[in-house]
């Protein structure tokens, strides 16, 4: 009776070990198996096969280690190797063939396949085919996995993130130089919270043929949330409406102010030569807004001048956006003294109540606790007193920004530390990051 070739079957799959066991063709052959590496090489002594096949990533002893141990051996000089693996790398394909495998065979395969090599192998017949990646190629081609980027059409992005007046300079590259500018997009509903330098960048990327009106809320009238205004875009289409939003003047209307802005000592196109319609519409604590599926309420924070801060609904979230608010005036001892009933605290808790149904609370800390000595009344808080706000909100998200023009990158770095330092000090479960012009956050 004719000896049948013996094989050596080593793969961690007992699936395949099965498949290959169970195939008709496997009559004709004697099956050795081994599911780890060191098995393989007592089994090669114990065996002696004339064709080892072995998975590339053997458990404890790579095949790669395997071969090189039997080719020291002259014994097992003439076994014939085949390498498989679901690896399809050209580094994998050339470490086999140059370790001397007679072939590399890409998994996963079918079985008449599988013995087709074994039988060519045994006529002698058999030689390695060049590298080709051929199932990557075709997972490539016919199986993309192309997911549909909801955070494309509903989202904040920042457009502008500094107080004061804008910064440049390798300094402010992390995060970003323009002034105050927020935009707000649900689906085909788009608002923008405040004019600083940011928006300039904004308009021009406003698709028009979508939003020919343009809704533009102001928290208040100072420089750094304005000057950005006379540089957008859509007021120079003639199919755009622009309308702003803001709280009422002291001294003027903010059409006033707008005017006076844009006179031709100051700027070359006054507002009345604007080709788009440009209306203004006041801005009250008690009457929110609503543009299409968003709702914006707005309300009083302490700063110089009228100035509101906002609450943006979405049908997911909601979120609290201020960006001029003095917390505690004059305040710079410990956030722990200050407790639900006390002084300092009294004229923000109309604010508190008005932002504690926020899932994402977006306020700024100016300064550090040092810097607020000198600041006290200048509108913006400290790191410690803005914590305190938060604390009563019971907002466990909290995004800060308008960020001091003299704070650099490194500054801002140790401003977030400081926070978490603080955070935790007052053992306050709350999630801190530091805005920066860009970012974008799925609504």
């Amino acid at each position: 009776m004719k000896k049948k070739p013996k094989i050596l079957i080593a793969d961690p799959s007992t699936a395949l070990i099965d498949g290959i066991l169970t195939a008709k063709e496997a009559e004709n052959y004697e099956f050795a198996t081994a599911k780890t590496g060191p098995a393989v090489l007592r089994k090669i002594q114990e065996f002696e096969p004339d064709l080892l096949i072995i998975d590339l990533m053997m458990p404890h002893i790579h095949a790669i280690e395997v071969m090189k141990t039997i080719k020291t051996n002259a014994r097992f000089s003439k076994m014939g190797v085949i390498v498989s693996s679901y690896h399809v790398m050209v580094q994998n394909y050339h470490a086999a063939i140059d370790e001397g495998a007679d072939y590399f065979l890409t998994k996963p395969f079918e079985m008449e396949e599988f013995f087709k090599l074994v039988k060519t192998f045994f006529e002698g017949k058999l030689k390695p085919k060049p590298f080709c990646l051929k199932s990557g190629a075709e997972i490539i081609q016919n199986h993309c996995y192309h997911p549909i980027p909801s955070t494309l059409t509903s989202y904040l992005r920042f457009w502008g993130t500094r107080g004061s007046n804008p910064v440049a300079g390798a300094e402010y590259v992390r995060y970003g130089g323009n002034t105050s500018c927020l935009e707000v997009r649900h689906g085909d509903d788009l608002i923008i919270i405040d004019a600083g330098t940011g928006i300039r960048q904004l308009g021009d990327l406003i698709g028009l043929e979508d939003h020919q009106t343009v809704h533009l809320f102001l928290s208040h009238t100072h420089w750094d949330h304005i000057t950005g205004f006379p540089f957008f875009s859509p007021l120079y289409k003639k199919n755009c409406d622009v309308v702003i939003w803001a709280p009422v003047g002291f001294e003027k209307s903010t059409k006033e102010l707008f005017t006076s802005m844009l006179a031709y000592a100051y700027f070359p196109v006054r507002l009345d030569e604007m080709k788009a319609k440009v209306t203004f519409k006041e801005l009250r604590d008690d009457t929110p807004v609503s543009i299409g599926s968003l709702i914006v309420d707005c309300h009083f924070t302490n700063h110089p001048g009228p100035t509101v801060g906002f609450k943006i609904k979405a049908p997911n979230k909601t979120v609290g956006y201020i960006t001029d608010n003095e917390v505690l005036l004059g305040y710079n001892g410990h956030p722990n003294e200050i407790h639900r009933k006390h002084p300092l605290l009294e004229p923000h808790l109309g604010l508190i109540d008005f932002l504690k149904e926020c899932d994402l609370l977006i306020h700024e800390a100016q300064y550090f606790p040092e810097e607020y000595y000198r600041k006290v009344g200048w509108g913006h808080s400290s790191i410690p007193n803005a914590t305190v706000l938060l604390k009563y909100t019971g907002c466990k998200e909290w995004l800060v920004t308008h960020h001091d023009p003299n704070h650099k990158d490194s500054d801002l770095q140790i401003k977030l530390q400081l926070h978490n330092d603080i955070l935790q000090e007052c053992n306050l479960d709350i999630k801190i990051d530091i805005a920066y012009d860009g970012l974008m956050i799925p609504l």
